[in-house]
């Protein structure tokens, strides 16, 4: 007979026996230490052990789910009282031989009384949660994405969530390129060389040679962007700065790309790509981009991932960069 209960402490080594199994599975999620496991999701401040839900056959653990809320949404209270945002579906194994049984669909009700609870009008799966899982590209040697956005597309669990109502409230897709593959386009060559008669250029940052940049960071934050903002803040006040490249127009600051390095797994890191709104439209952001697979490239990286929204149009600048999508993935939701 199957039991459940909430998520306690004492459960962290069979809901780690549950990762693995998953892991062994399908050659798809990146298999951790039980160390990096806990650090990845117990000790994430997403995680709430209240929102977390085991399922018992004795006392083996056979599922998990679980979910989170965002105090941050809290000041979101309709007059009724609810607040008008999502909770969020971030984990959900059950173990192999013991599907089909309805445990998936138990543990995601305890998931949905969570988020009720906690008057919040509807769940999601996507990236929002915080707590992400790091999956390999397919028909890679093992190239590795540090983490899922949503739902893979006509996997099993896309699948049952479709099942239990949740529809897809958004597309994302994972791109990818080996950067032994990677050239610059000929049109962005002829785009870089036709900028210079206009004072516009590509370089790594410099400050003693070029201004403005604290000035982008205040017209960016004004403009909707006050994570990428942060992000060139955060690096500048580092002992030792990483790299970056920015677009300048007559020496002042006007793009960016973000933190230049090469991590762990071989994986060249992007941060993102923002141009100042009264430069857009003269082909700076596919300069930044091209830019920074050639310098990422130059620096040893091995390979590039990221993925971006179905709607978004840089889509069209990575593809016309020679970069294809890997994996789609859905951000799935449901009205509560």
């Amino acid at each position: 007979m199957i039991t459940y209960r909430q998520f306690e402490e004492q459960d962290k080594k069979g809901v780690y026996a549950l990762f693995v199994d998953l892991c062994d599975e399908e050659d798809f999620f990146v298999k951790m230490s039980y160390e990096e496991f806990e650090s990845h999701l117990f000790k994430n401040s997403n995680f709430k052990i209240d929102g977390s839900f085991i399922a018992l056959d004795k006392d083996l653990i056979v599922g998990f789910a679980s979910a989170m809320v965002r105090d941050s949404d809290e000041n979101k209270k309709d007059e009724n009282g609810m607040v008008n945002a999502s909770a969020f579906l971030h984990t959900m194994i059950v173990k192999k031989e013991y599907r089909l049984q309805g445990i998936g669909s138990h543990l995601l009700v305890l998931c949905e009384e969570y988020a009720r609870n906690k008057k919040r009008t509807s769940m999601r799966f996507v990236f929002l949660s915080g707590i992400n899982y790091p999956w390999y590209i397919p028909n890679t040697d093992h190239h590795m994405h540090p983490g899922m956005p949503c739902v893979r597309i006509n996997s099993p669990f896309y699948l049952f969530l479709y099942h239990h109502r949740y529809v897809v409230n958004g597309i994302h897709e994972g791109f990818h390129l080996p950067l032994s593959e990677y050239e610059m386009p000929k049109k962005v060559q002829e785009r870089i060389e036709y900028n210079k008669q206009l004072g516009l250029t590509v370089e790594i940052y410099d400050p003693n040679k070029h201004e403005g940049v604290y000035e982008f960071c205040d017209e960016i934050e004004a403009d909707g962007n006050p994570g990428f903002a942060n992000s060139i803040r955060y690096n500048l006040k580092r002992e030792q700065p990483r790299p970056f490249l920015v677009a300048l127009h007559n020496n002042k600051v006007c793009g960016w790309t973000g933190a230049m390095y090469v991590e762990s797994t071989g994986r060249g890191h992007l941060d993102g790509i923002t141009v100042s709104p009264k430069e857009r439209k003269a082909g700076l952001g596919k300069m930044l981009f091209c830019n920074l697979c050639n310098e990422l490239k130059k620096m040893g990286a091995t390979y590039m991932t990221f993925f971006t929204g179905l709607e978004n149009p840089a889509r069209y600048m990575y593809i016309g960069a020679g970069f294809f999508v890997a994996q789609s993935f859905a951000d799935m939701k449901k009205e509560l």
